[in-house]
């Protein structure tokens, strides 16, 4: 048996405190773990109770820094619990870090899917079905991470990736009409918006493509497939590999046809 013959408070934290055993420095305990177990000076210690002690103060310390790593942001319970293991925890004890976060509503899948979908509409261009994904990656439920997502409505995606695709579409490009609308309407799909929402926003954004802007683009894309093509092929073998380059590059037969037949003048 050991008795308390002195308790401090240390300097640099005034939560903590210094216990002493026999006039010798023994451990230092949060005040949550002081209060629970009672500590004063004159108690007498068993090892037992000593042990008992020090468990419960290492399983403070880990809960401290699970609080201190979700002040800065929300986090799921995958997270955290990648988080504890990473401080070299044992499995029952983070279990336990866990359950009390949990209790004490700190943790709460639920709520951090609400959150993240709602920080990524806010300031992201991404859809609700890559931010779903997304949640399912820290751990989130499937059924928790696309019952989040609900709140995403069609109106918001429609507003966010019109935004998003209208500025994209104006940007210079060599590419032809076809295969822009083409490469827009895949980049809005991987974002993870909808398919009806990506229907209706190229629906929108499809302009009138201007004939001589597309002629031009035309012209570069030609030129360089003469260059590649005419150390090999001529005549009616040219024309071929020039048409096809140009048709997979989604240019109009019509604008093709009149760009080989300018070449043969």
């Amino acid at each position: 048996m050991r008795t308390i013959t002195k308790i401090s408070t240390q300097k640099k934290s005034a939560n903590r405190y210094n216990i002493f055993l026999d006039h010798e420095y023994a451990f230092s305990v949060d005040e949550d773990v002081l209060i629970k177990f009672r500590l004063h000076k004159g108690l007498t210690l068993s090892d037992e109770m000593i042990k008992n002690i020090t468990e419960n103060e290492s399983l403070q310390r880990s809960y401290l820094s699970a609080i201190n790593y979700v002040s800065y942001r929300m986090r799921s319970m995958l997270e955290m619990r990648t988080y504890l293991k990473g401080k070299e925890m044992e499995e029952t004890a983070i279990d336990q870090v866990i359950d009390r976060l949990v209790l004490e509503k700190v943790l709460n899948d639920e709520e951090f899917a609400n959150a993240y979908v709602k920080d990524r509409m806010n300031f992201t261009s991404k859809g609700p079905t890559l931010i779903a994904k997304e949640l399912q990656e820290k751990g989130v439920s499937f059924e928790i991470a696309n019952r989040a997502a609900l709140q995403y409505s069609e109106e918001q995606q429609f507003a966010k990736a019109i935004k998003w695709a209208e500025r994209e579409f104006n940007k210079k490009s060599k590419h032809s009409y076809r295969k822009r609308q083409e490469q827009l309407t895949y980049k809005l799909l991987q974002k993870g918006f909808t398919n009806d929402v990506v229907t209706d926003v190229m629906r929108e954004v499809s302009r009138e493509k201007d004939h001589e802007e597309e002629k031009s683009v035309l012209q570069v894309q030609g030129d360089k497939l003469v260059r590649r093509y005419s150390k090999k092929f001529s005549g009616y073998e040219l024309k071929t590999k020039i048409k096809a380059g140009l048709y997979s590059r989604g240019f109009s037969s019509e604008l093709i046809n009149e760009y080989v037949e300018n070449l043969e003048e």
